[in-house]
């Protein structure tokens, strides 16, 4: 039997996390929407399915807590859904709430841990948003789970006069059947049938068996289902199902655990013993209520069950110890379970098609080589038997030389000695015609199978690229939560405005992009957009906008944060940057030097530090992000109109266009992205300002940086060219000095490891055509390296002068 089910099963709580993480967006998104939208039956409709599918799959791997608190949500839910709920602020604030709950609960699990917080004033918020016959429903839906020891005991029957043989269900157990249970029963159990009855009206109907089956696989050993496992497993609908459990756990115990809320009806339970012993049946209690006045005998042996029920507790307490040394295996598969989570990607099945239709034809163009290898293997055996006849017949031509100049000497005519000469080897000279003509066909296939290889094999690299691609949806869909509780906080009117979110990037970029994001949106939010009062004395609408667009530009992504606030004050920027000794009182600040001073580590123009803003930490981050993923960050403002914050970034860090260069016998890649252009200067032309070599270029001065010395890399420097490459962004240029260029090239990223990892400048190596290692320049960490030397020189020299 398939031990997929088992909670302790890191395949299946690797998917239930992953698909967990999705219906928690879905309900986020769409209570959000319930927000503004109130009467989007849609959105009310998925919301609903979202936590019903949750509460079963958290059942599912005995998730118990989240199950539970996830039926309660389900409850308000259904009571919006029958309109005995009415849409308000408060209202989508608990909701609200109750994610934000189910989120710490998913997370505690993902760690391997269960949730330890306190739940239960959101959980009596959540009550009491529930009309109150609806309270009372539910409070009946609970009674069985809190006195279910009282009730079981009470429904269970006086044992009857047993028949000789044991008592099964319908589908009658052979004797073979019973042995092979017992068998296979650990020892010290019982063997029990538990018949149980599901509801047909439960909107996951069909996995009610499954559910019921990871119950008791969790408490007992499961010998037999009927219908079969496999046939639980399909999506179809069974009204009863049979399981034949070994436990050591009493009929009331197994009846509180196969006891499902909204799934069972109703649970049978036979205790199926050797030699034919009694059965005791467990059943409903709205069966029982329905039955006649109980004989005096009956009720007599109700209270012995209820004495024996009220025994069997210590040995409950015992089971439940034994579940609890359990725990921890759980715990660890959980805990490797939620780490492999980011590990996930969902792909839509074309692009596998895709990527097996490529193959396919890969494997096509390898017969194809294949071919062309035998036909050269051929051509190359030709061409050895015709070398030796080639030899042969030279050897017999030479051989018979004295033999015709004698014939000459003789009388005969040198027109006779040539004609037979032509006869018997003119056809050495085309004797290697044909290996020619066959070369000329094999080279012919080669360069066209190579074509064809080289075509299949960019298109399969796009295909896996295309693979590794996910929605930038996946981070915007974030925004919304953010953006409402943020202005609620900051006592503004605040609308997120989200375009392009179908726009597809690298998951590896992916990941990295959510804080670059955010602290932009949190600055424009806290920074850019005013209070209501002031838009609307401004002339403006109370609600300010945030936008947040995505948009492709060639192998580039175009991230845009924009708001239409009061834009950057550049007084206030360059009073604060005066405060902090960044610039000189005098230095004048041109627009776009005052926006780069934003993003200098600790810069910050608010008045007050709060729990959003003020501290310096934020922008600074958004940079250093963005250029360790390859990228750029550049800021655009209009006083009085809004900010405009524009990330540039490639859609893959994988592969990337690369600069090759020589530097020595090494060869580095500079990344084509951080390439602004290259030059062929004279040594003359470099100049000396403050012991830094320099060049000007178009009346910008550029700091220049040999990699060899940097590298340790013996080379000539006593050359009548070098070549500059300019690498960084407009406002920050560095000139990298190297012997030659090679040409642009695309490179695949390999990490460095071990003692490698801390190299400065160093991003990665990759491997070239011809195998040797070339190593990736790190452009913003050479940046950073140049104006680190720089400052380290400016002090020695302000030391020596004092």
């Amino acid at each position: 039997m398939s031990d997929y089910l088992d909670p302790n099963n890191e395949e299946l709580l690797k998917d239930f996390f992953s698909e967990a993480q999705m219906q928690v967006e879905v309900l986020e998104q769409n209570i959000l929407v319930l927000e503004n939208e109130g009467h989007n039956r849609d959105a009310v409709d998925e919301i609903f399915r979202a936590a019903h599918t949750l509460k079963g799959g958290a059942a599912t791997v005995e998730m118990h807590e989240l199950s539970s608190f996830t039926h309660l949500v389900e409850d308000v839910l259904d009571a919006i859904r029958s309109d005995l709920v009415q849409i308000n602020e408060d209202v989508i604030d608990v909701l609200l709430l109750a994610i934000d709950i189910i989120k710490e609960m998913l997370d505690a699990r993902m760690k391997g841990s269960v949730f330890g917080g306190d739940s239960s004033g959101i959980e009596q918020r959540l009550s009491a948003l529930l009309p109150e016959g609806g309270r009372k429903g539910k409070q009946a839906g609970k009674a069985p789970s809190q006195v279910k020891t009282a009730a079981a005991s009470v429904h269970l029957e006086a044992p009857t006069a047993a028949p000789s043989g044991l008592k099964t269900s319908k589908h009658s157990l052979t004797e073979y059947d019973i042995l092979e249970m017992r068998q296979a029963a650990p020892d010290g159990t019982t063997i029990y049938r538990i018949a149980v009855t599901f509801n047909e009206d439960n909107v996951m109907n069909t996995v009610g068996g499954i559910q019921v089956f990871a119950a008791l696989k969790g408490v007992s050993t499961v010998l037999r289902t009927v219908p079969d496992f496999e046939q639980l497993y399909e999506d179809v609908f069974h009204p009863v199902v049979e399981y034949y459990v070994a436990s050591t756990h009493s009929l009331d115990d197994l009846y509180k655990i196969v006891s499902i809320p909204d799934v069972t009806l109703s649970a049978e339970i036979d205790e199926l013993g050797s030699g034919g012993t009694a059965s005791s049946q467990l059943k409903p209690s709205g069966a029982m209520n329905s039955k006649p006045a109980i004989a005096e005998t009956h009720i007599q042996s109700e209270a012995k069950s209820v004495a024996q029920s009220s025994a069997s507790v210590p040995e409950a307490k015992e089971s439940i110890h034994q579940d609890e040394s359990k725990g921890g295996d759980q715990e660890a598969e959980a805990k490797r379970a939620g780490k492999d989570v980011g590990s996930i990607l969902r792909v839509d099945s074309k692009r596998i098609d895709n990527l097996l239709n490529l193959v396919s034809e890969t494997v096509i163009t390898k017969a194809t080589f294949n071919q062309i290898s035998n036909q050269f293997g051929e051509l190359m055996t030709q061409l050895q038997g015709t070398e030796t006849l080639y030899r042969e017949k030279m050897k017999e031509l030479f051989d018979r030389l004295p033999e015709y100049l004698e014939g000459i000497q003789n009388g005969r005519t040198v027109k006779e000695i040539r004609k037979e000469i032509t006869e018997r080897y003119g056809d050495l000279f085309t004797l290697f015609d044909p290996i020619e003509t066959g070369l000329k066909v094999n080279i012919g296939k080669y360069r066209s199978t190579a074509q064809n290889l080289g075509r299949i094999t960019g298109e399969l690299q796009e295909g896996v690229m295309r693979i590794r691609m996910v929605p930038i949806s996946q981070i915007f869909n974030r925004f919304p939560r953010l953006v409402r509780d943020l202005s609620k906080s900051l006592n503004k009117k605040v609308n997120l405005v989200i375009e392009g979110e179908e726009t597809e990037l690298d998951k590896s970029v992916i990941e990295d992009l959510l804080d670059p994001i955010m602290h932009s949106v949190r600055n424009c939010i806290d920074h850019g957009i005013e209070a209501p009062e002031v838009r609307l004395s401004s002339g403006k609408s109370e609600t300010g906008t945030v936008l947040l667009k995505a948009s492709n530009e060639g192998n580039m992504i175009i991230i845009e944060i924009a708001d239409d606030g009061k834009g950057i004050d550049v007084e206030a920027v360059r009073a604060k940057a005066i405060e902090r000794g960044l610039i000189h009182p005098n230095k004048e600040l041109t627009d776009v030097e005052a926006f780069n001073l934003i993003f200098e580590p600790g810069f910050s123009t608010a008045k007050e530090i709060t729990n959003i803003s003020g501290r310096g930490v934020g922008l600074d981050v958004v940079r250093r992000q963005v250029e360790k993923l390859n990228g750029t960050v550049t800021v655009s403002s209009e006083r009085g109109k809004g900010t405009r914050f524009t990330i540039k970034l490639p859609l893959t860090l994988a592969i990337i266009q690369g600069l090759l260069v020589r530097v020595g016998s090494e060869i580095y890649s500079i990344p084509i992205t951080s390439v602004i252009e290259s030059h062929r200067i004279r040594p003359s032309e470099i100049k000396m300002i403050d012991n830094y070599e320099v060049f000007n270029i178009r009346n910008d001065v550029i700091s220049l940086l040999r990699l060899n010395r940097l590298f340790g890399i013996k080379t000539d420097e006593q050359r009548e060219y070098y070549f500059v490459v300019i690498v960084g962004t407009a406002e920050k240029k560095m000139g990298l000095m190297v012997d030659s260029l090679i040409g642009e090239e695309d490179v695949v990223i390999k990490p460095l490891r071990d003692q490698f990892t801390n190299s400065p400048g160093i991003a990665g190596a990759s491997i070239l055509g011809d195998g040797s290692v070339s190593l990736i320049i790190d452009v913003s960490q050479l940046l950073e390296l140049g104006l680190r030397k720089e400052l380290e020189e400016r002090r020695r020299r302000e030391a020596s002068v004092r």
